[in-house]
């Protein structure tokens, strides 16, 4: 059987044809120009789409970028004229075949289960670290979604309340996103150069950070031990939730290696009782950008 699969980002979007065992083929990647609204960009995603299906696809996949509702109306997206869109509505007028739709922390943490870091195992947590922080749990086997589909909102857990506590994008203030995803490590960079008068470069990113720890400057190694102390007990908090085997960092942050997982692997075992020691472990995603997209395949058979 052949799946049309889609991975619909604020930015970035793919589609591409897949097998049930996760074998990609014919993948196109599109860039969302700047200003572009979302209906234009939904049209450019289909249209995609179009060009590759065929007689044998059965079925339609889909990973979006933001909060999707159990009967597959979008929540949420920062892109103008997403918000309360009936995807699965969309997609199926538009290809007349029947259609799965998860957001894409969901389909991360089912890709990885199915396919990547966490094969093998019963119980998962997924978390992606980059733009925003995200996140998926596989229990006893199967994906988790929650009362109304929004379980495992790794991102929105108020870790730092307070007057002083910093806000990014959307969310309350204080929350994980606010205090470890990429840009938040970035934002806290340039506070800690300026605050100790030394150069802050136009154009700065976590990566930059992680380099500049790498090289043990301490400024560097300041902002991401606040950073990985707040992710440790988001990660501990999970653990403790939800009793993983296995917990599977990815996003753009995760590919800092064991600049990231080395403190955070210690910071976590600092926070969660004892009873727990051992009964877990924390790795890498291995699937990178395809994990949304694998995920989405195995939503055919996970539903």
């Amino acid at each position: 059987m052949e799946i049309l699969v889609f991975d619909f980002g604020g930015t970035q979007g793919r589609c591409g044809l897949a097998s049930r065992d996760g074998k990609l083929s014919r993948v196109l990647r599109l860039q969302r120009s700047n200003g572009e609204e979302g209906g234009t960009w939904f049209e450019r995603l289909l249209a995609a789409g179009r060009g590759i299906v065929s007689q044998q696809t059965r079925t339609v996949a889909v990973s979006f970028g933001g909060p999707v509702a159990t009967d597959g109306r979008i929540l949420s997206m920062h892109v103008a004229g997403w918000e309360k869109v009936d995807l699965r509505g969309e997609l199926s007028r538009a290809f007349r075949l029947p259609i799965v739709v998860e957001n894409d922390a969901n389909c991360g943490a089912l890709g990885e289960f199915h396919f990547g870091a966490g094969r093998g195992k019963r119980t998962i947590a997924y978390m992606t670290v980059s733009t925003g922080i995200g996140g998926g749990v596989i229990l006893d086997g199967k994906l988790y979604r929650g009362a109304h589909g929004m379980a495992a909102e790794f991102g929105h857990m108020v870790l730092h309340p307070g007057p002083n506590a910093p806000q990014y994008a959307a969310g309350k203030p204080g929350v994980l996103e606010a205090l470890s995803s990429g840009p938040a490590i970035a934002r806290d960079a340039r506070a800690k150069l300026a605050e100790l008068k030394l150069p802050v470069p136009e154009k700065l990113t976590a990566k930059d950070v992680f380099d500049a720890a790498g090289r043990s400057e301490n400024w560097a190694c300041d902002v991401l031990g606040d950073a990985i102390g707040h992710l440790g007990r988001g990660v501990a908090a999970a653990i403790c939730a939800y009793d993983v085997e296995r917990v599977v960092i990815g996003g753009g942050v995760a590919q800092a290696g064991k600049l990231l997982f080395e403190p955070l692997r210690e910071k976590v075992a600092a926070y969660i009782p004892h009873y727990l020691a051992e009964k877990y472990d924390i790795v890498p995603a291995e699937l990178g950008d395809d994990a949304p997209m694998l995920g989405a395949v195995a939503l055919v058979a996970d539903v």
